[in-house]
């Protein structure tokens, strides 16, 4: 391409950019000292770095399947043209749209390829087969030689309205609504992501049938440029028209209709339609729910919509198990109905019974309570709860308002009643009878519930407690939890999670705290490798007290292979502190294990392993094990 006059790219941002390879005899490879596949090869780039590098190598055949060379010069010289073709594309998409690429290959191996120019075809760097040197025995060399050029940036973005009979004056008028602007660099991802925004707001602004119809991009050579017109097909501006729902069973027709998100005659809103999705899907009465409408606008410029839902079973029973060395063996069974009056409300008995606590738990949920969206719950739990430092028995009264804060955030705010009766080693028993009010939010962007391989997840929560222990108590509670779930390839079998807590308690001192609103460490779920409340600061007696303040950490490296088996080593680690804000000089508890997977249909069932590497107690190290459904964090 040369530098006067302008570019016109049509219809694509992308355009592929044929490399011509220069004719090689045909009896070129048979000719060549050694075979590709006996002593492989090695890549190297000229011309570029940093982050365009990074890009160019994850596209690149050369790089991702080095470790499997071809058998021939012919199918390594086939390799580095596919690349050719690859890499073209992604300095274009970049904005570089005077790029070239170009390979060459050294079969000799012990010459170092000579820089390539990047005007010139590919070639072969092909011995004089006249004088035969030693047949080399160490690995090709590739060398692949990059001439970005100049990097565009966007000049002007313009929107062209198609297809419509409706006023266009108050639409978006160009992309720079949408993180185009002027003087960045003209990325083709950026442009692309920029339409598909604009689509959503002008579905979610009357015109459902809103669709691009592709784009004309103007590249200036003379100043660097890109111009770019993107044409959208915007049809018809609509009105919700009538609501029809098919497919219920049991489910009571009121219950859509007060759920519904949208009333005929209202500005048809895509968004409106995903917000009554989600909440039908959040409320557990259905496995399948989708919208479908007309396919015009009515003649009055209403478009009717058809709500098609498959129910589920409405009543389910559960059990589980689960061991470990530190807490013993447990077992988990419940009874559910999610459409108890037909209206979506949800009563849910738990049993929980192991060593160390007995539970029985009943909760009611009604979605929709005054909201679509919101859900209240009421809550009852009684039982008993013996350890190493305490034995509890009591229970809660518990009600709570539930619903989203956006598209991944959950809010949660209610009011607990805690009575119980504690006896704590070395102390009189007491009486505590606690009113809090539990506030919590959480943020869920990972991808999976129970094997999450990408994404994060965020909880924040705090609560306020007063009421009688000994005298009148009033302190207050706050935890944050942070978990991360970083794919190390492109399978995403290989995953890096990483977990931490921080929580913190003031208001009163360690000692006039009922005992169970301490914090402790140590077990399943905290820092493995550790007895269960095994990590916390001593009492005058030599027994764990518990503190105000903790700190844990969790690392886990998760290997999945052969698609059933998993291997996942890990470090935990974590700290209790007698002061209410965390003090990370303390002595922190260590440990370190090997956890085994077996993936099944409902999530893996694992086992790990772990022994403490330092600790802060007395007790003696030994190996823990334990046994669980799904992942540890």
């Amino acid at each position: 391409m040369t530098r006067t006059g302008v570019l016109y790219l049509f219809a694509a941002l992308m355009l592929p950019t044929m490399a011509v390879v220069p004719s090689v005899p045909a009896d070129a490879a048979q000719r060549s000292p050694g075979l590709v596949a006996e002593r492989g090869y090695v890549v190297r780039f000229e011309g570029v770095s940093g982050d365009l590098l990074g890009r160019l190598e994850s596209v690149s055949q050369l790089v991702q399947r080095r470790d499997t060379p071809p058998p021939s010069i012919g199918g390594l010289r086939r390799r580095a043209q596919s690349d050719i073709n690859r890499m073209t594309k992604v300095l274009q998409s970049r904005g570089y749209f005077e790029g070239s690429a170009a390979y060459q290959i050294d079969i000799r191996g012990d010459a170092v390829p000579q820089p390539v120019d990047t005007a010139s075809s590919q070639t072969d760097q092909l011995p004089d087969m006249d004088v035969q040197p030693d047949v080399p025995t160490g690995p090709m060399g590739v060398v692949v030689s990059i001439a970005p050029g100049p990097q565009f940036v966007m000049g002007a973005s313009r929107i062209d309205y198609r297809d419509t009979d409706a006023a266009t004056q108050d639409l978006p008028a160009t992309l720079g609504t949408f993180d185009v602007a002027a003087g960045a660099p003209a990325i083709a991802s950026t442009i692309l992501s920029a339409e598909k925004k604009l689509i959503v707001v002008l579905q979610q602004s009357g015109f459902p049938f809103a669709k691009t119809a592709g784009r004309k991009a103007l590249a200036n050579v003379e100043t660097d440029t890109l111009d770019v017109t993107t044409h959208v097909q915007l049809g018809d501006k609509a009105t919700f028209g009538a609501l029809t729902v098919e497919g219920l069973e049991r489910v009571e027709p009121r219950y859509i209709d007060e759920r519904a998100t949208f009333k005929a005659g209202e500005e048809y809103d895509t968004k409106k339609l995903s917000e009554m999705r989600a909440a039908l899907v959040r409320s557990g009465l259905f496995t399948g729910v989708r919208f479908e409408t007309a396919k015009q606008v009515a003649a009055d410029g209403s478009l009717p919509v058809t709500l098609k839902v498959t129910e589920r079973a409405h009543r389910t029973v559960g059990v589980g198990a689960k061991y470990s060395s530190t807490e013993g063996f447990g077992v988990e069974a419940h009874w559910e109905n999610r459409n108890l009056l037909g209206e979506g409300e949800q009563l849910r008995f738990e049993l929980r019974l192991s060593e160390i606590e007995q539970e029985a738990e009943a909760r009611y949920r009604v979605s929709g309570f005054r909201l679509p969206q919101q859900t209240l719950e009421l809550g009852a739990l009684a039982g008993r709860e013996s350890t190493d430092v305490y034995e509890r028995i009591g229970g809660t009264l518990s009600a709570a308002l539930e619903r989203p804060l956006g598209e991944r955030w959950t809010g949660r705010a209610g009011v607990v009643l805690d009575i119980a009766e504690i006896d704590e080693v070395g102390e009189p028993t007491e009486t505590s009878m606690l009113v809090g009010v539990p506030l919590r939010a959480s943020y869920d962007g990972s991808n999976s519930a129970l094997d999450p391989t990408s994404g994060y997840r965020l909880t924040v929560g705090a609560t306020p407690y007063a009421g009688q222990f000994n005298d009148f108590l009033a302190f207050h509670v706050a935890d944050a939890e942070a978990r991360t779930y970083l794919p190390l390839n492109n399978s995403k079998s290989l995953v890096f999670a990483t977990r931490g807590r921080l929580g913190s308690i003031v208001g009163a001192r360690t000692g006039e705290l009922p005992a169970d609103k301490r914090f402790f460490a140590g077990g399943a779920g905290s820092i493995r490798g550790f007895e269960f409340q095994e990590v916390a600061p001593l009492g005058s007696d030599g027994t764990q007290e518990g503190g105000r303040s903790l700190v844990e950490f969790s690392n886990e490296l998760r290997w999945r292979f052969w698609d059933d088996y998993g291997i996942v080593p890990f470090v935990d680690g974590g700290a209790v502190s007698d002061a209410s804000v965390p003090d990370f000089k303390d002595e922190f508890a260590w440990a370190g294990g090997l956890g085994f997977r077996y993936y099944t249909s409902f999530g893996p069932l694992g086992v790990d392993l772990a022994y403490p590497i330092t600790t802060p107690s007395d007790e003696e190290a030994s190996l823990k094990f334990y046994v669980t459904l799904g992942q540890a964090f």
